[in-house]
């Protein structure tokens, strides 16, 4: 994510002077590239794959991110219900969908190496995001002045690269930072135990006063300004600043400085109708309930509370979405509908009397149907968007064909009535030009006369005098 935040910035800058970039992909020695047909082959491929694989993101830009969705609160539902049964096989794919560094940890077994705790995965959790912040923020300021000129361009790039990063990482930086508060009581404790209150995240840490407990709740307090509720002023802030705009984002008449500022925005809007561009904050809101809010309510006395209040939420929030049909694209409803009735079984699974096989294969049934499902619809646009096509141009060829020859016969005559208009105002012009033509003549004529008769004038005085009292 790093990487490529920073090259969609780089590219926004015009700093390889092409709007696909797809010259960082081949070689910049034209000497070679014209000597080499395999070197024309290459950059051809490339430029065509680039043009593929973009075309092809934003098709599923909202599959994807509705995607991304589904899987931070379905692996925040395993963290949470299912201790002892997860899979450990999933951990790459929950860092992909939530950039969880500790699920990176556990799947290159780094704590082989270094026995590492839910205070490190809170400090590094939280902290990777504000420096990669940071870093891009860096980065827009130097183009911005390098390439003045696509000043707006890498500030559209930059602010779609922040709400990206804050997409996928508030779910599990906000669970990891609630969690630092939850502790369990344990009154049964014997002699052999270290302490009776253990971080229910992590049992290995001791909830009594210790400076290393108050350092972390601290510091997780700081965490919890900056990012549940940081990030939320921060997509409210946006949507209030551009709010007059957004509401006429439809309108034909937006010059381009306003559709420039809309970019801006339209990570938050542009999934979404107009009358519910809020719906992004929305999400957070929904997804912080979803993950955060069932760890406060578990309680070990009543194992089922928390995951029955979690399929409600589910039950919940499914009608809601089908109350407000906020997305613009029907396929996009559907696939985020079905993902979330699919949070249904999944915060259900720990409650049934399965094994820890059977709760590990119904996790990926869960996950199979929740891809094959985003590839159907996926499909069925494709297919749908060419019939459309098609059927287009079948309709405008029938459309043509359709007319008759008396109509073309009166387009013929409208076109020749036309000619013979323009033919009479030539001549009309011409008429009107050789007129102007005979006055500039004849004032030439006059201005000589008048020179003429001022030439006779006598020059004294007195001569003049007598020639005005002979006129008078």
């Amino acid at each position: 994510l790093f990487m490529l935040g920073i090259f969609k910035i780089t590219c926004g800058a015009g700093v390889f002077k092409d709007t696909k970039c797809s010259r960082v992909l081949l070689c910049e020695n034209r000497e070679r590239r014209r000597r080499s047909k395999i070197a024309e082959c290459v950059k051809n491929v490339s430029v065509k794959c680039w043009k593929h694989l973009r075309g092809g993101f934003v098709f599923i830009e909202v599959k994807f991110r509705i995607l991304m969705g589904f899987f931070q609160v379905f692996f925040s539902f395993q963290r949470t219900f299912q201790k002892g049964t997860v899979d450990t096989d999933t951990s790459l794919l929950e860092m992909i969908t939530g950039l969880n560094p500790s699920r990176l940890a556990d799947e290159f077994n780094i704590r082989c190496a270094y026995d590492y705790n839910h205070y490190d995965t809170l400090f590094l959790y939280t902290l990777v995001p504000i420096v990669f912040v940071i870093v891009v923020v860096g980065v827009y300021m130097l183009l911005s002045r390098v390439y003045n000129k696509y000043k707006e361009s890498v500030r559209q790039e930059t602010i779609t690269t922040v709400f990206y990063l804050t997409f996928l990482v508030y779910p599990g930086v906000s669970q990891t930072i609630l969690e630092t508060y939850l502790c369990e009581e344990f009154p049964t404790a014997d002699g052999n135990e270290v302490f009776k209150s253990a971080l229910r995240a992590d049992y290995r840490l001791s909830c009594e006063n210790s400076k290393e407990r108050v350092i972390a709740l601290v510091y997780a307090s700081i965490m919890l300004v900056v990012y549940p509720v940081g990030i939320v002023l921060l997509y409210v802030s946006f949507l209030k600043r551009y709010h007059d705009l957004i509401l006429k984002q439809d309108s034909t008449n937006l010059n381009q400085d306003e559709k420039s500022k809309l970019k801006r925005v339209s990570f938050l809007i542009s999934p979404y109708k107009t009358e519910r561009y809020w719906f992004e904050t929305y999400e957070l809101f929904r997804k912080l309930i979803q993950t955060s809010l069932v760890s406060f309510l578990q309680d070990t006395a009543f194992p089922t509370l928390s995951p029955t209040i979690a399929m409600n939420i589910s039950i919940i929030v499914a009608f809601l979405l089908m109350y407000m049909q906020p997305y613009k694209k029907t396929g996009d409803f559907w696939f985020a509908f079905v993902s979330l009735v699919l949070l249904i079984p999944a915060s259900q699974l720990s409650v049934l009397e399965l094994s820890s096989k059977q709760i590990t294969n119904g996790n990926y049934g869960i996950m199979g149907v929740e891809f094959g499902l985003m590839i159907v619809i996926v499909l069925v646009e494709l297919w749908w968007q060419k019939k459309g096509k098609s059927e287009g141009e079948v309709k405008d060829l029938a459309r043509t064909e359709s007319h008759t020859d008396e109509e073309f016969v009166g387009v013929v005559n409208d076109n020749l009535n036309t000619m013979e208009e323009n033919m009479k105002l030539k001549k009309r012009n011409a008429d009107v030009e050789d007129e102007n033509s005979r006055y500039r003549d004849e004032n030439m004529r006059l201005k000589e006369r008048i020179k003429e008769l001022e030439s006779m004038v006598p020059e004294d005085e007195a001569s003049r005098d007598a020639v005005e009292v002979a006129v008078v």
